[in-house]
C-alpha cells in the first residue's frame, strides 16, 4: 500500500490526570486506529509537531510512538516519516470464518425504515457514458467552457467570505436568482422578478418540486415523448 501524506489534526480525548502522559497519547493513537478515523497508509504529525500542540515534552511522544510501533500500529524510520501501519495486528490474529458463516454485523437486524423508504430505487441506466449528440439527460458537455469556469470560480473562491459557507434561501441564492430574472427579462422577454426563480441542482429535482406543488396522487399529466426514463419513473410514483 502506498504512503499518504497528510496534515493530521489529531483531535486526542481529554487526559485523565492520573494517566501518564505516554499511557494516553499511546492509548488515544491506538483507539483512532482500530476505529478507523486513522486509516492504514496514513501519515502521522511528527513527534516535535505533536509535542508542541500538547504541550508534552518530545521524549513522552517519542515513547508512545515507540510502542506503537513494537506492536505492529505504526511503522517508519528517522527522516521517512511515521505511518499507520498497513496491516494491523489484530487483522493478523483474526481467525479466517467459515464460508458462508455471517459477520456480527451481518447478524444484526435489518434497520426499519418508513414505507417510501422501502419504496426507493436508483432509477436505472444512469451510469457515465461517451457524450453523443441527442442523448437524453445529458446536455453538450465538450462544449462546456470548463477551463474558463475554473478561472471565474477561483476568482470568486479567492475573496470568499464565511458567509458564503451559511446556508441561504430554500429557493436557492439571491444573488443568483436575481441575475437569472434579469437575464430572463433582458434576453428573453420573459417578465419575472427574482422571488418567481427557484435554483435546483437539475431537470429531476425541478420536476419533483412541480409534482409535489401541483399534483395529487392519481392526477393524469402529459408529457412529451420521448422522456427521459427517470421523469417517466418519478411521475409515475
Amino acid at each position: 500500500m502506498s504512503k499518504q501524506t497528510s496534515s493530521l489534526d489529531l483531535m486526542l480525548p481529554l487526559r485523565d490526570p492520573a494517566l501518564p502522559a505516554y499511557r494516553w497519547l499511546y492509548a488515544s493513537l491506538r483507539a483512532q486506529i482500530l476505529e478507523g478515523r486513522l486509516r492504514p497508509g496514513a501519515r502521522l504529525p511528527s513527534t516535535r509537531d505533536l509535542a508542541n500542540l500538547y504541550r508534552l515534552s518530545r521524549g513522552t511522544m517519542v515513547y508512545a510512538f515507540e510502542q506503537l510501533k513494537s506492536e505492529g500500529y505504526l511503522e517508519g524510520n528517522v527522516g521517512s516519516g511515521t505511518y499507520v501501519s498497513s496491516v494491523l495486528p489484530e487483522e493478523l490474529l483474526q481467525i479466517k470464518r467459515e464460508v458462508g458463516a455471517k459477520s456480527p454485523a451481518e447478524r444484526k437486524q435489518k434497520r426499519l425504515v418508513s414505507s417510501y423508504a422501502k419504496r426507493v430505487a436508483l432509477f436505472p441506466g444512469y451510469e457515465i457514458r461517451p457524450t453523443r449528440a441527442f442523448r437524453s439527460n445529458l446536455p453538450a458537455l465538450d462544449l462546456f467552457p470548463a477551463t474558463f469556469w475554473a478561472k471565474i470560480t477561483a476568482r470568486r473562491l479567492r475573496n470568499a467570505s464565511t458567509y458564503l459557507l451559511m446556508g441561504c434561501d430554500p429557493m436557492g441564492y439571491q444573488p443568483l436568482r436575481q441575475a437569472v430574472a434579469d437575464y430572463l427579462s433582458s434576453s428573453r422577454g420573459v417578465k419575472c422578478v427574482a422571488e418567481q426563480v427557484a435554483i435546483v441542482s437539475g431537470v429531476q429535482e425541478a420536476l419533483d418540486l412541480v409534482a409535489r406543488l401541483f399534483l395529487n396522487p392519481g392526477d393524469r399529466v402529459c408529457m412529451e415523448d420521448p422522456a427521459t426514463l427517470g421523469q417517466r419513473i418519478h411521475l409515475n410514483r
